[in-house]
């Protein structure tokens, strides 16, 4: 079995893999079609050629990145933008119950969405909910993490915050958790070499670029 075989499979059977991550993966594997695909096709379709079952925290990502590829519905409506950030950061959507998302799980959705795809201008319900939990953690409308700036503008977009990783000496709070996640995420990547700079989903920016700016 190719190397890269043994990895892919490692990291589809893990709950921690990152949605951008499962992303590729499966982009890679099955092309724009897998859009498409209802949850369980994709889950037999990656039994079948990995000999693996795949968790629901993996899958739920897969479903959180359909959503985000397919629909402007994190844009738009709260529920999906809540539900979206629930699941790119624990796996699991909480779609049928209210479980409040954080700043920090806001953030990483935030980075994570801007790997993926362009933005749209985000729904002002969205807007201030984000406002509301940012003044619940003591931030003031001056002195927002930079990731929520995108979210607040008229016209938002995506390689700001690509341009934001990795940068700056004095961080926020939420500057610092977004660089561990992002962390993660590249170890994943660089276990994988061949999806290492799939330009299909890291829009723009290599992780090779983010890389070498460590």
């Amino acid at each position: 079995m190719p190397r890269d075989e043994a990895e892919v499979r490692a990291l589809l059977e893990s709950p921690e893999t990152c949605a951008t991550v499962i992303h590729a993966i499966i982009r890679s594997q099955y092309g724009e079609e897998a859009y498409g695909w209802d949850p369980l096709t994709v889950a037999m379709e990656l039994k079948d050629d990995f000999k693996i079952d795949v968790p629901s925290q993996v899958l739920d990502r897969w479903s959180a990145i359909q959503t985000l590829m397919t629909s402007d519905a994190f844009f738009t409506r709260l529920d999906a933008f809540l539900g979206i950030c629930n699941t790119f950061s624990s796996g699991e959507p909480f779609f049928s119950v209210f479980d409040p998302v954080t700043v920090e799980e806001a953030a990483w959705a935030l980075v994570e969405a801007a790997l993926n795809r362009e933005f749209l201008p985000f729904d002002y319900q969205i807007q201030q909910y984000c406002r509301t939990i940012l003044k619940q953690d003591g931030y003031n409308e001056s002195d927002f993490p930079p990731v929520f700036a995108e979210l607040l503008e008229r016209s938002p977009d995506a390689a700001d915050i690509r341009k934001q990783l990795g940068t700056g000496a004095n961080k926020t709070i939420i500057d610092t958790y977004i660089d561990e996640e992002l962390a993660d995420l590249v170890r994943q990547f660089s276990k994988v070499p061949h999806l290492s700079n799939l330009d299909e989903v890291i829009s723009r920016m290599s992780l090779n670029e983010y890389m070498n700016r460590k």
